[in-house]
């Protein structure tokens, strides 16, 4: 028999290389990552039950409350309109008959000027007739507009000045950028400079 502390050739046999403590590690970072995905779906089914509801509630609510604000304030504009356009009629006034009639004289002519005066009449119009609607709106804008130039207010005929260079100004944009691009040269070369 050979003997094994003769041969030198022979490797011993090591002993079992020691557990690896990055398993523990790995497990940890899992069970994190397992526990932020676990939250994300607890909170997404929160709010797909929960919260969304209630949010959509609120807004259809919202919307409702608005559309029936609108639709009051069309209904005043066409009432005023309505009311601005409508001229009164006069009404037919009785005649009255004479009982007690004396001899009938004969009918003179004289020169009366007689004053014709033409003015819009005003027709009913009902919810079913949205052009006669419209035809009055529109005439009424016309009237409005008239008005609005006869008292003399000025129609504005230049553009408003909402636009950057309007309110800052071409000369303070060029600073703007010197200044930057100064911001950005003291920057790197504060991070190159060695710390003391």
């Amino acid at each position: 028999m050979l003997d094994e502390s003769e041969n030198p050739n022979l490797e011993t046999p090591e002993a079992p290389p020691p557990e690896e403590s990055g398993n523990r590690t790995f497990l940890i970072v899992a069970g994190i990552f397992a526990g932020l995905i676990f939250l994300t779906l607890v909170c997404g089914a929160g709010y797909v039950l929960w919260l969304g509801p209630r949010l959509t509630a609120q807004r259809n609510a919202a919307q409702a409350t608005i559309e029936a604000e609108n639709a009051q304030v069309i209904q005043q504009m066409t009432s005023t309109a309505e009311v601005a356009l409508w001229t009164p009629t006069l009404q037919a006034s009785p005649t009255l008959t004479a009982t007690n009639t004396v001899a009938a004289q004969a009918a003179t002519s004289t020169n009366t000027p007689v004053v014709a005066v033409s003015s819009p009449t005003f027709t009913s119009t009902s919810t079913t007739d949205p052009a006669t609607l419209a035809a009055m709106q529109t005439q009424l804008a016309a009237n409005m507009t008239a008005t609005s130039i006869a008292l003399g207010t000025p129609a504005s005929t230049q553009m408003p000045a909402t636009g950057l260079f309007d309110q800052v100004g071409l000369p303070s944009l060029i600073i703007l950028a010197v200044a930057l691009v100064a911001v950005i040269f003291l920057a790197r070369r504060m991070r190159r400079a060695p710390s003391r």
